[in-house]
C-alpha cells in the first residue's frame, strides 16, 4: 500500500456553515495529525466471538461485500476450525474483492496450512505473552511460547502470505518482554505486529507510550487491537493514530467491529471510528454514507439491537424530541447535529413526545400534508405531552396523523389522550 500523510484540510470562516459542515470544532488546529492508517475490520471473527452472536457463510460474505465498499483495507475473520468458517473465507475470496482476506489461527501448523488452503491472503497468528496467561492458561514459558510463535510465522512466509502476529494481552506484558517478542517476529519476517489490549486497560496516555516505545525499537506495521471494557478503546485508537505522525514511513492499523461486537464490552467500533477520522482529522478515503445501512444489517445479522443513544448509529443521533433541540433543528440541522445524516446514510426524524414545542407540532404537520393554525397546534401540544408521558414513549407518524383527524372530526376537548389508541 502506497504510505501517506493525511493533511489537513484548508482553513474556512468560523461564520460560515461550510465551517460546520466540514470541522467539528474551532480547536481543530490543534489536534494532531495522523500518518498513514488502514481499518482492519474483525466482525466476522471477534465480533461473532459475542456470546448468541453467530453469522451465516451469507451473512460474512454480504458484510464482506459492503465493508469493501466502504473502502475498509481488510477484513479478519474464521477461515479453520469449522466447515462453515472454511465456506465463508472461499466464497470471500471467490468475490475478488478489493478488501484483503486475513484469517485468524493458533500458532499451530495444521490450523495455519487449513486457514490459508482456503484462499485467505493473510493470517493472523496469536498467542498470549503476559505473565499471568503463561502461568495460568498456557502454562509455558516465555522461552518456549516465542519459539512455538516464530517457527508459526516462518511456516506462515513459507506459503507466501502476509503475515501478522498478535501479542494477546500484550498491554499487560512487560515492556522488555513485549519488546523482545516483536523484535524476534520481525526477524521471522513477520510483516506486522497486533497490539492487544485483550481486557481494555489501556488509556490514552499509555497507548501512546507503547506505539511510541515499540516504534523506537522496531521497524514494523503496528496495529491496535483495543477493547472496550473502560469504554475508552476509540480514544486509545486515536491516540495510537496520533504517533504515527512520527513514524510516516509505518502505517498503522485499527482493528474494529461493526456495532461494537465483540467479547464482553466489544471493541472499537468501525462506524465512530470512521465519523471520528473524517471529521477531526481530515481523513475522508472511506465511504461513511454507507455505514448506517451496514450497522442496519449487521444488527439484524447479529441480534444484537443498536442502542437508541450508541453514538453514529443509534437512532436518537438524528432523533429530535426537546421542544429547544426540534426548534434549533428545524430552523437549521446545524444548530444539534455534528455530522449530517446523509453522511452515514440515513435520514432525521423529529420525534413528538412530552418535551415537543409548537415548533415541532407544526412541522409535523406540514411534513405529513396538514394545514395548521395556532389554536389546533396548541391543543394537539397537550395531548402529545399527554399521551407521551403516560406511555413513556413518543408519537410515531401515524400515530400523530390519526391523532389530528380526530381533533378535527370530534373536537379537541372531547378527546381522552387514554382513549386515543383503544
Amino acid at each position: 500500500m502506497a504510505k501517506r500523510r493525511f493533511p489537513r484540510r484548508k482553513r474556512l470562516d468560523v461564520d460560515d456553515e461550510d465551517y460546520y459542515r466540514t470541522y467539528t470544532t474551532l480547536y481543530d488546529e490543534v489536534i494532531p495529525r495522523i500518518g498513514d492508517l488502514n481499518v482492519v475490520d474483525t466482525t466476522c471473527r471477534d465480533g461473532e466471538q459475542m456470546p448468541g452472536v453467530s453469522f451465516t457463510v451469507e451473512e460474512k460474505l454480504e458484510i464482506a461485500r459492503r465493508l469493501d465498499e466502504i473502502g475498509v483495507e481488510q477484513l479478519e475473520t474464521f477461515a479453520t476450525y469449522n466447515d462453515s468458517d472454511r465456506e465463508s473465507a472461499r466464497l470471500i475470496a471467490a468475490e475478488g474483492l478489493s478488501i484483503s482476506l486475513m484469517g485468524w489461527t493458533r500458532p499451530v501448523a495444521e490450523e495455519i496450512e487449513d486457514s490459508i488452503m482456503n484462499n485467505v491472503d493473510a493470517v493472523a497468528i496469536s498467542i498470549a505473552t503476559s505473565e499471568i496467561h503463561l502461568k495460568h492458561k498456557l502454562k509455558m514459558k516465555r522461552r518456549e511460547m516465542m519459539e512455538k510463535m516464530f517457527s508459526a510465522i516462518e511456516l506462515a512466509k513459507s506459503h507466501g502470505v502476509y503475515v501478522c502476529f498478535n501479542a494477546e494481552d500484550g498491554t499487560r506484558t512487560h515492556l522488555k518482554d513485549l519488546l523482545a517478542f516483536v523484535k524476534a517476529g520481525k526477524e521471522a519476517g513477520a510483516d506486522r505486529f497486533r497490539l492487544c489490549d485483550t481486557i481494555g486497560v489501556l488509556t490514552p496516555a499509555s497507548t501512546r507510550y507503547l506505539v511510541d516505545s515499540i516504534w523506537k525499537e522496531v521497524d514494523i506495521d503496528i496495529e491496535l487491537h483495543a477493547h472496550n471494557d473502560f469504554g475508552i478503546s476509540i480514544a486509545n485508537a486515536l491516540a495510537a493514530a496520533e504517533v504515527s505522525e512520527k513514524f510516516p514511513d509505518r502505517p498503522i492499523w485499527v482493528s474494529t467491529t461493526i456495532n461494537n461486537l465483540g467479547e464482553r464490552a466489544g471493541n472499537v467500533s468501525l462506524e465512530a471510528l470512521m465519523l471520528n477520522l473524517k471529521r477531526h482529522y481530515g481523513i475522508t478515503k472511506y465511504k461513511t454514507e454507507k455505514l448506517f445501512p451496514l450497522c442496519k444489517f449487521v444488527e439484524q445479522a447479529s441480534m444484537v439491537k443498536i442502542a437508541p443513544n450508541q453514538p453514529v448509529a443509534g437512532e436518537n443521533i438524528f432523533r429530535h424530541k426537546s421542544g429547544i433541540h426540534q426548534d434549533g433543528v428545524i430552523k437549521n440541522p446545524l444548530t444539534y447535529e455534528v455530522f449530517t445524516p446523509e453522511e452515514i446514510g440515513t435520514h432525521r426524524t423529529i420525534a413528538l413526545g412530552k418535551h415537543s414545542g409548537r415548533a415541532a407540532i407544526k412541522y409535523k404537520m406540514e411534513e405529513l400534508g396538514f394545514e395548521s393554525n395556532d389554536e389546533e397546534i396548541e391543543v394537539l401540544r397537550h395531548l402529545v405531552t399527554k399521551i407521551s408521558e403516560e406511555r413513556k414513549s413518543p408519537l410515531t407518524d401515524d400515530e400523530f396523523g390519526h391523532l389530528v383527524l380526530r381533533v378535527r372530526s370530534r373536537g379537541a376537548h372531547s378527546i381522552s389522550p387514554w382513549k386515543t389508541y383503544e
